[in-house]
């Protein structure tokens, strides 16, 4: 008897609860109950908030399920090559792990409160930032606890700084551009006082994580890309290399599924 074979099961790492709420939100419902038919999704588990779901996890795979169908079907999809402007995946070898907020530079557990995940493909290089507590199996936030938006750009922006003790100077900017009046926040003014967005692209490329590395797979939104020139040793000495990098925040992060080697 023929059996339709089953898309094989992912072991997720990070999946941002926040981006499925806000995206599918704005799905179609005519176009929500077409995918959900087609990929056979239970649309009222989707549908469910997940804050206030009785089975968050399965409300979340449900999301995530027609979200990501929904991307792929109608809109642009680029790799690591080429992230585009949109969303982009790919599947590479990443270290990972907690950067330190800026209001505590010993990095107590409390405040490391964005997650880093960083690694190569060839001449690629690809950042991705995001919320901790998303990473599957971390505490969700206290209610009265300081909330923070973490996936922003210029909170990102800020703590990759703060990590780099040679550079705290761009986490001051951002701190002191969020600290204005939001009226005159969006002037060019303001636009023109912080550092243009290479800077940040360059600050990521900097970070080192400690730890071995695990083959990932993810799709995420592109903030920043271009070229940049990292130093790396060689011998006894220092060498720049020019790579193209990615700055990005992820819909999610999940083990590989196959080994690229394996083909």
């Amino acid at each position: 008897m023929f059996r339709r074979r089953r898309p094989p099961l992912r072991y997720y790492l990070y999946v941002s609860d926040a981006k499925l709420e806000m995206l599918f939100e704005q799905i179609d419902p005519a176009l929500r109950r077409r995918i959900s038919a087609e990929a056979k999704i239970d649309l009222k588990l989707a549908s469910l908030a997940l804050r206030r779901a009785d089975h968050p996890h399965a409300a979340r795979m449900a999301k995530l399920q027609l979200v990501e169908r929904y991307i792929d079907k109608h809109h642009h999809v680029g790799t690591i090559q080429e992230p585009g402007r949109e969303y982009f995946r790919g599947s590479l070898p990443v270290q990972w792990g907690w950067l330190n907020h800026e209001d505590d530079p010993y990095g107590s557990n409390d405040t490391r409160d964005t997650v880093f995940f960083r690694g190569r493909d060839s001449s690629h290089m690809v950042v991705l930032a995001g919320s901790r507590q998303h990473v599957l199996g971390e505490q969700p936030a206290a209610e009265d606890r300081d909330l923070r938006a973490h996936s922003a750009t210029p909170n990102i922006l800020a703590v990759i700084a703060e990590h780099l003790s040679s550079n705290p100077k761009l986490g001051q900017r951002w701190r002191w551009l969020k600290s204005l009046d939001p009226r005159t926040a969006g002037s060019e003014d303001v636009a023109a006082a912080h550092d243009p967005p290479e800077i940040g692209l360059r600050e990521a490329a900097r970070v080192t994580l400690r730890g071995p590395a695990q083959h990932v797979e993810f799709l995420a939104v592109p903030i920043i890309h271009g070229p940049v020139t990292i130093e790396r040793m060689e011998g006894d000495w220092f060498v720049d290399e020019n790579l193209h990098a990615i700055l990005a925040t992820p819909l999610y992060v999940a083990m590989a599924r196959n080994d690229p080697a394996e083909g």
